[in-house]
């Protein structure tokens, strides 16, 4: 059973928009639940009748004969910034990250809900202001859940984990890309997993393929993505491959002066702006087809969000990159979940919702089987989800980080898993 107790929106939004987030949050429910307004609520609540007064009375009674696994899902829906009157597409625009999650992870709950697992989520609106989620971080909802899921982005994640002084329940950083060690909150759980684990991921991967007469080139444009990656990068190759021998360049002349003819040249370009990656695949196909130097490149994990063209030639350098996500659009489970968003939902999934269903088949899971204690075996309990896998690592200063990390090579027009 499912119970979503407490939807907190503020109710001078869109009611468009409103319509759609109280009809998601409801939907397929057991028992049907009030939905209480906020307290800006321009429109007072629905009286209720006494026959349906007994039923919440007798439904809550009930409720606390079992036992039910408490959650605070904090999302930023913003309807309060919605037009109430014309609502236009940024008003929905706004609201779909937050709804997509919701529905994905609603998906999750209810796979274990139908196991005979009692859930209670409470869904917060954290309106993406600081302000707004130091007052969620201590309301009672919050305070007395097992687990928390929320808020999404850095400056929510700090302001809310500060005024929650959370001791037992885990926050958990479902989206944010952003370092743990920028929070400093032992009980937050960073599910996208930061650039340092891609650092290692593909460092112990190179360090694979180097062998005596190879060279490493990195390949730095000098922007903000490339000295992010390439620096540690460089420090971590060498503590794992002591012998290898790594060269850092930054143009066309510092390459050709550098690159070797006898062995491979393992070249990493550090840079995710694709008019930057452009000119590099070029010069790196002259030197490869017409110089006979022979080259296997490396690219930036956000190459995977990139729009390559069979004109770039990825695949004649076995072009590979680290990802901590992957959709396989045939695997019989991710079919059998897009056919079931799309009945419940009537849109196709995007990669929010499989992010929500990971996120509450892993956490919910964890939460059902252990109950209280489960963050004693995040670190032993790995998970190989739709589109997540989870491998978590604890630190006492900002918690638990997910270091689960795949590689991907480019072939077919794509990047897919290696072998």
């Amino acid at each position: 059973m499912i119970s979503v107790q407490n939807l907190r929106l503020q109710l001078n939004g869109s009611k468009y928009l409103i319509g759609i987030a109280i009809a998601l949050f409801v939907m397929g429910c057991t028992p049907k639940v009030r939905v209480l307004r906020g307290s800006g609520s321009s429109e007072p609540p629905k009286a209720e009748t006494p026959a349906e007064k007994d039923k919440a009375e007798e439904t809550a009674a009930e409720a606390e004969k079992v036992d039910v696994k408490n959650i605070a899902l904090l999302l930023p829906f913003e309807l309060d910034k919605a037009n109430l009157h014309a609502p236009s597409a940024e008003d929905i625009k706004r609201s779909a990250l937050a709804l997509d999650f919701y529905q994905g992870f609603k998906l999750g709950l209810d796979e274990l809900a139908a196991q005979g697992v009692n859930f209670k989520v409470n869904v917060l609106d954290t309106r993406d202001d600081a302000g707004e989620n130091a007052r969620i971080a201590k309301l009672e909802e919050v305070q007395n859940a097992a687990l928390i899921v929320g808020p999404v982005y850095p400056k929510e994640i700090q302001v809310f984990g500060f005024n929650a002084a959370l001791s037992d329940a885990l926050q958990i950083s479902p989206l944010a890309a952003s370092m743990p060690s920028e929070f400093n909150l032992p009980n937050l759980v960073t599910i996208t997993a930061p650039i340092t684990a891609h650092v290692r991921a593909l460092a112990a991967h190179i360090a694979r393929q180097y062998q005596t007469g190879d060279v490493i080139l990195l390949y730095n444009t000098q922007d903000a993505a490339s000295r992010q990656f390439l620096s540690p990068l460089k420090v971590e190759i060498q503590r794992v491959k002591k012998n290898a021998k790594v060269v850092e360049v930054q143009d066309e002349e510092s390459l050709e002066s550098s690159i070797h003819l006898s062995g491979k040249n393992l070249v990493v370009l550090g840079t995710a702006n694709k008019y930057q990656i452009s000119p590099v695949l070029a010069h790196l196909h002259k030197l490869q087809d017409e110089l006979s130097y022979r080259i296997n490149l490396f690219g930036h994990p956000n190459w995977s969000k990139l729009a390559f063209e069979e004109n770039d030639g990825l695949q004649a350098f076995q072009t590979a990159i680290t990802t901590s996500y992957y959709i396989n659009a045939q695997e019989p489970d991710v079919r059998k979940f897009d056919q079931l968003y799309r009945q419940e939902f009537g849109i196709v999934p995007t990669e929010f919702a499989y992010k929500g269903y990971d996120a509450a088949r892993y956490f919910g899971g964890l939460l059902a089987k252990y109950g209280a204690g489960y963050k004693e075996h995040i670190v032993q309990e790995e998970y190989a989800g739709l589109h997540n896998a989870f491998k978590f690592e604890y630190n006492p200063s900002w918690g638990y980080v997910n270091n689960a990390i795949a590689i991907l090579q480019y072939r077919g027009g794509n990047f897919q898993p290696v072998d």
